[in-house]
């Protein structure tokens, strides 16, 4: 049947005043373009974007999302030239668009992270949106409540939202749980660890994870552990720089803990050389208990797996700690990658723009969202609930369970802090950094941003 819901939207606490990642699928570089040679007579449009073809094969709804909103645009507007450049995120997407900021060639719609977008808009290369939201009054008004938090710097905001996401999701195998004398997931951070070593203990690689883009322990492995450990009002205070810091003794002692399961053998021992399509592939063959990834990956695994292993998932994310009980109801999660415009079109380019963004926040994009195991954007989404897959239900079910939606560092503070979090992980894994060292460059990294 047709059902018309109200999808759920938790504003982001503070998140609307100061917001400065989680991760898409894509395993190659891959570009296309409309109409080679050109027509002089038509607005040219410069698109970057990591919907590729392999990820759109592998079932990844936000690209299959991308690659239908721009098939729609083309139908729409065929006097526009949307020219399409797509990087997946382990070929280097963030790596060349950066090199494309520091050369200043961006192109005219930009996929970007929040993270981003604050110093691209401080070099004046993107565009503040809040004057287009504004003369688009009826259009910006579908967006459900929150759905700019990532995206908006005081008073200016400086994306579009493609979906909503969850940073951070653990996707278990309940029989494997069973075979090793674990009949629910473990309810607190101590039992998570014993839940570790029997997995180990077993022959089972406990929480399959792919960090060869650097990304994955950052923002999706620490951003549930860290604010199991610590309140959204310190997380805040942390980013206004109102007196927090990572090396809060509740930071390090959260990321202390990632570094006990890392010495009891959490990830597979190739965790800094694969990728989230061969760490899926672990799970699926039976290799791995649990794998990590975003809300993204329900739509990978539902399009994957065997009907074994779908009918064996639960979703859940990390357990509470015990003491703080009162933070169990935080989960980490916004908007992650969004479009921004490049500062500078002309008029006619200006145009296409917006009407591309329209056009990727329509109640057709809105309901594939939907249907295909992802969350929307918009207040409402017409949708038929028999084409839910049984697995996003459950996603649902968890996601709704969580009264705060948290901000991920990795997503809302500055590259700088990005880039010291994808390596300094990287290096504790290996034991290069201590968790204190670590909390040292984090915060450092993040303090460097507010002298510039």
């Amino acid at each position: 049947m047709r059902k018309r819901t109200q999808i759920l939207s938790v504003v982001l606490a503070a998140a609307m005043v100061g917001g400065m990642l989680a991760g898409c699928s894509g395993t190659e570089k891959d570009a296309k373009e409309s109409g080679a040679g050109g027509d002089s007579s038509k607005t040219t449009l410069t698109i970057m974007h990591m919907g590729t073809d392999e990820a759109i094969k592998n079932g990844d709804i936000e690209s299959i999302m991308m690659d239908k909103a721009v098939d729609n645009f083309k139908s729409k507007y065929p006097d526009v030239e949307l020219v399409e450049e797509i990087v997946s995120q382990e070929a280097g997407y963030e790596t060349k668009l950066k090199t494309l900021a520091a050369a200043n060639e961006l192109p005219d719609l930009i996929m970007a992270l929040p993270s981003m977008m604050g110093s691209f808009y401080e070099n004046g290369q993107i565009q503040d949106l809040t004057p287009v939201l504004e003369a688009n009054q009826e259009w910006a008004d579908t967006f459900a409540d929150g759905m700019f938090g990532d995206y908006t710097f005081g008073d200016h905001i400086l994306g579009v939202p493609r979906c909503s996401i969850v940073n951070h999701v653990i996707y278990y195998n309940k029989d494997i749980f069973a075979k090793c004398g674990m009949d629910s997931f473990p309810a607190n951070e101590q039992e998570f660890k014993e839940a570790v070593k029997t997995l180990k203990e077993n022959g089972y690689i406990p929480l399959a994870t792919g960090n060869k883009g650097k990304y994955a322990i950052a923002s999706q492995v620490m951003p549930g552990i860290l604010m199991k450990f610590n309140s959204n009002e310190w997380y805040e205070d942390v980013k206004n720089y109102n007196g927090a810091s990572f090396e809060d003794e509740s930071s390090v002692e959260a990321i202390t803990y990632l570094k006990e399961l890392m010495d009891l053998g959490l990830f597979n021992e190739d965790v800094n050389s694969l990728d989230p399509v061969q760490v899926r592939q672990m799970y699926y063959d039976g290799k791995a208990a649990m794998y990590i990834e975003g809300s993204w990956s329900v739509s990978n695994l539902i399009n994957e797996a065997s009907q074994e292993i779908l009918d064996n998932t639960e979703i859940t994310v990390f357990p509470p700690v015990k003491g703080k009980e009162e933070l169990k109801g935080q989960i980490v999660g916004g908007q992650g990658w969004g479009i921004s415009l490049r500062e500078g079109l002309a008029d006619d380019q200006q145009e296409a723009a917006v009407n591309f963004l329209k056009e990727m926040s329509a109640p057709e994009i809105q309901t594939l969202l939907i249907e295909g195991g992802s969350l929307a954007t918009a207040k409402e989404v017409d949708y038929d609930e028999s084409k839910l897959d049984p697995l996003f239900v459950k996603f649902l079910d968890m996601y709704n369970s969580y009264d705060k939606i948290v901000g991920c560092p990795e997503v809302q503070l500055s590259t700088a802090y990005m880039d010291a979090s994808y390596v300094g992980y990287q290096e504790m894994s290996i034991g290069s950094l201590t968790p204190e060292e670590l909390a040292a460059k984090l915060q450092e990294a993040h303090e460097s941003a507010k002298k510039q």
